[in-house]
């Protein structure tokens, strides 16, 4: 007889509030929300407390931080002692199912689903076209991203060898990026623009760039003076941020990519360039 795909949450932080709501919008039966401590009310949430959880659904999506997963799924195996016939989840983007090995040896499928999403805060965010990676063995793959579907999200295949650089793409796709930004935002400080006028300058750029990306590709929507091949005015910038080194090196090291990465016109005297401000 085939279990129904109820779902428990394991940790109710930024992620796993929004898993939460998003399963109250698609009407996912969910048979508890467990949280280390505490049960105050969250209107229509099932929180227990981890030594009051049941943990008997069908899945169990552990939403709790990569240091703790493997230490989670060692607590839940000793709480619950088998785990036959069901699914424990673990939503890393940089580990693989390996962290859940103490679950698989009791006889769950083990599988991971990560967002490809930010959730700076516990507000909960939309799932709704949202992409999630799973990794999963073929035999629970097509329940996972049915799952996934319900959600709102979009479910693609993620190879396990591989999760820690794709875990690397979307560290500089997301945080890293705001990294890069702010690096903007303070070298346009340092130009003289108040600071207000300083996010909203560096603002227009940033989302003129991303809405170019997005419509026409990296290579089409690359301009400036790398494009141009303008070696004096790189050079402009690079004295002005003499003075200050780390904004220099995050400049350098876009560059030297930049070169590398897009048709710019003098490559041989811009790589030549950046070769000696190393």
């Amino acid at each position: 007889m085939k279990r129904k795909m109820d779902l428990a949450i394991i940790g109710l932080g930024n992620w796993g509030s929004s898993l939460a709501h998003g399963c109250v919008a698609a009407n996912i039966p969910m048979s508890e929300v467990v949280v280390r401590r505490g049960t105050r009310s969250r209107t229509e949430l099932p929180v227990v407390r981890f030594e009051d959880a049941k943990l008997d659904a069908r899945i169990l999506w552990l939403c709790v931080r990569d240091g703790e997963i493997s230490d989670v799924a060692e607590r839940i195996v000793a709480h619950r002692g088998h785990l036959s016939g069901q699914i424990v989840v673990h939503s890393s983007g940089a580990l693989n199912v390996r962290a859940l090995e103490a679950a698989k040896r009791v006889g769950a499928h083990v599988a991971s689903i990560a967002p490809v999403m930010s959730f700076p805060t516990r507000t909960p965010v939309s799932l709704k076209g949202v992409m999630f990676a799973v990794e999963a063995t073929t035999e629970i793959r097509r329940q996972l991203e049915g799952l996934v579907r319900r959600l709102g999200g979009e479910p693609f295949q993620i190879e396990s060898n591989k999760k820690p650089t794709y875990h690397a793409a979307a560290t500089l796709a997301s945080p890293l990026l705001l990294s890069e930004i702010s690096a903007a935002m303070a070298t346009a400080r340092l130009a003289g623009l108040p600071p207000k006028q300083a996010a909203r300058w560096v603002s227009a750029l940033a989302q003129a760039t991303l809405t170019n990306f997005v419509s026409r590709g990296a290579e089409k929507s690359f301009s400036g003076p790398f494009a141009r091949g303008d070696a004096a005015t790189i050079r402009l910038h690079l004295q002005s941020l003499g003075e200050h080194p780390m904004l220099k090196e995050i400049y350098g090291s876009l560059a030297r990519f930049a070169v590398e990465e897009f048709s710019v016109q003098r490559r041989r005297e811009l790589k030549s360039l950046f070769k000696r401000v190393r």
